[in-house]
């Protein structure tokens, strides 16, 4: 089934929200602007720095972007310790079936889709389909979920159309529709892949450790040679407004007991697993 928002029309003005919260704003109108947001959804701002606080946001994307105070997000030690990429809500952890496909409340998906590779999906076969939901309250910094090379980012084009529960009983499919940027990874506990999920609103999303393109219209995939060396809590990228991060593990990584839909924080133990062989 196709979203009736053309798109165009949800690009378009999903696009244009981004350039407006990119805009250099007066400090007291930036002053308000962030106040009546911080109400609106309650945010809390113990995590943020004082003096950040004091300084002020040059722009609503500065804010939103916030990065948090040394400490705000213990990150859980252990070798063999997956930990939250981001701060969100926690919707499913799905078993990814022999095809690739997931099928979940309110989604259902080809791997191969959302990863714009149907050979790369095949290494997921048997592992988990991990998805966190950040709302507009969250950090929306994305991490690294343990010790890893980078081995490369894939950056697809897509619609930027919203992920609210309602959205995607319309419309199943909206992670492989949806723009996304593509965090491959070689861990200890086998492949990984990081996928941001752009949603309506997001101005773009950034990658902490090269440059990609902002809203390609064609799949750009950039190896890394040599692998990008991360520590477990090392970020990845920045939503620019938005949206959705979908982890994929390999078999063997088993979910700590977290009875679903749960809120995460970054950092927070998600899985334990055995060194791959």
């Amino acid at each position: 089934m196709i979203a009736s928002s053309p798109d165009w029309g949800a690009s378009a003005a999903s696009k244009a929200l981004g350039a407006a919260a990119r805009a250099r704003l007066p400090r007291r109108l930036s002053q308000a602007v962030v106040s009546a947001y911080v109400r609106y959804f309650d945010v809390d701002l113990h995590d943020v720095d004082d003096a950040r606080l004091g300084d002020g946001f040059a722009s609503f994307n500065a804010f939103f972007t916030r990065r948090l105070r040394d400490g705000a997000r213990p990150v859980a030690e252990g070798e063999h310790t997956v930990v939250a990429p981001s701060d969100g809500l926690l919707r499913s952890s799905d078993r990814i079936e022999r095809g690739s496909t997931i099928a979940a409340k309110g989604h259902a998906y080809s791997i191969g889709e959302l990863l714009a590779d149907e050979r790369e999906a095949e290494t997921y076969v048997g592992g988990l389909a991990t998805t966190i939901y950040l709302h507009p309250r969250d950090y929306h910094r994305v991490h690294c979920p343990c010790d890893a090379e980078i081995r490369g980012v894939t950056a697809v084009p897509g619609r930027l159309l919203p992920v609210t529960a309602a959205a995607m009983e319309r419309e199943p499919r909206l992670f492989a529709r949806n723009e996304r940027l593509i965090h491959h990874l070689d861990t200890p506990l086998g492949a990984m892949a990081v996928v941001m999920v752009a949603a309506f609103g997001v101005g773009h999303m950034s990658c902490a450790y090269r440059q990609v393109a902002v809203h390609p219209r064609q799949i750009q995939r950039s190896a890394c040679d040599p692998p990008v060396r991360l520590r477990k809590g090392d970020e990845l990228g920045v939503f620019h407004l938005g949206s959705t991060v979908v982890l994929l593990t390999q078999p063997g990584v088993q979910p700590t007991e977290l009875e679903l839909p749960t809120s995460v924080r970054m950092g927070q133990a998600l899985f334990e697993g055995s060194a791959s062989t």
